[in-house]
């Protein structure tokens, strides 16, 4: 009798068995149906691919809504972008001004300030003129107008009511005065505070000049002229600034109460801060109106962006048949990528 074979030599002559039965059917097949890895072929593969489903005529119709509308909002982008939005110094600017009223890194409490002294500066003429008339006319009637107007102001009227009020004690003291010269100071005085309540913060800002009646006006015109003799490399480094305004520290000084500064407030880098704001306020204000414009556009703009990469997800192109239009580069993605880190994070 034969000797018969371990159970491991019987495995190993099955698997020889099937493994040569394989080959044999594979040889008998076209090679365009033998798999070529896995076990599909590529006849199998092929017919997978151009099998995929195709994407719904919904989804295709939203998505090229929604494609519609990013070109529309690309094309507002495009009409507002400008140069100037690419400058260091303007985007320093949309730095300052985003710290400013978000009270960050050093800006703290300071925008009502900055207003302040901005107002300051653009009615320095005017504030003299009234402080000038008040010094020089002090006749009963002109000192008694003198206090209803400062009664007035620490009223907060809306600029209407405290025109009209104004105007009905004008022609109440015209009649009482005699001489021609009071009559023609006091309508001056009056002239000079219409002028002024045309400005925001300006009938405020008069009411604190009269409060500390022993601060000098003639600072204003000082510090505008220190403004006014920054060159362009001054503006853009606040260490600069800073020694600017110690070697002047003591005009600097005397606006504290006026602009509302705490003592802890009233050191050289915050004076500094302040007139770097309103050196590039002054250059760059209806500019960042426009950056604003641009602003407002990119994010409408971002949502229907958002659509659309949200359809072609939910579509891919490894699942589903995609129409040319998926493939499309969405307009307006250019001038995005552009400001994104602006949009993101306005401290950087």
């Amino acid at each position: 009798m034969s000797e018969k074979l371990p159970p491991l030599v019987k495995t190993k002559n099955v698997e020889n068995n099937m493994v040569l039965e394989l080959k044999t059917q594979l040889s008998s097949k076209p090679w365009w149906n033998r798999p070529l890895w896995g076990d599909k072929s590529l006849l199998e593969k092929l017919i997978c691919k151009f099998s995929k489903p195709e994407v719904s005529e919904e989804a295709i119709h939203l998505h090229n809504q929604e494609l519609f509308n990013a070109q529309r909002f690309s094309d507002l982008a495009k009409a507002i972008n400008r140069d100037k939005f690419d400058s260091q110094e303007f985007l320093l600017f949309v730095k300052i001004k985003y710290l400013l009223t978000s009270n960050l890194d050093g800006y703290e409490r300071l925008s009502e300030s900055a207003q302040l002294l901005e107002a300051a500066l653009k009615t320095k003429d005017s504030l003299m003129v009234l402080y000038q008339t008040e010094l020089r006319y002090q006749t009963y009637k002109q000192q008694q107008f003198s206090k209803f107007v400062e009664e007035l102001l620490s009223q907060e009227l809306d600029t209407e009511k405290f025109r009209e009020r104004v105007k009905v004690k004008l022609t109440e003291l015209l009649g009482q005065i005699k001489t021609e010269e009071d009559k023609i100071a006091l309508q001056a005085y009056v002239k000079e505070l219409n002028y002024l309540s045309k400005h925001e913060l300006g009938l405020k800002l008069f009411l604190l000049l009269k409060r500390y009646y022993a601060v000098d006006y003639s600072i204003l015109s000082k510090i505008a002229a220190i403004i006014n003799s920054l060159g362009q490399k001054d503006v853009q480094d606040l260490k600069r600034l800073v020694s600017l305004v110690l070697v002047n520290y003591e005009v600097f000084k005397k606006l504290r109460k006026i602009i509302g500064l705490s003592e802890e407030q009233n050191t050289p880098e915050t004076y500094a801060r302040l007139i770097q704001y309103i050196e590039l306020s002054h250059k760059y204000q209806l500019t960042f109106l426009k950056f604003q414009e641009l602003e407002s556009v990119l994010w409408q703009w971002c949502k229907h962006y958002q659509a659309i990469l949200a359809i072609r997800q939910q579509y891919p192109p490894s699942q589903y048949k995609q129409p040319k239009d998926f493939s499309q580069e969405i307009p307006g993605l250019k001038i995005y990528l552009k400001y994104k880190n602006w949009l993101s994070d306005r401290k950087a």
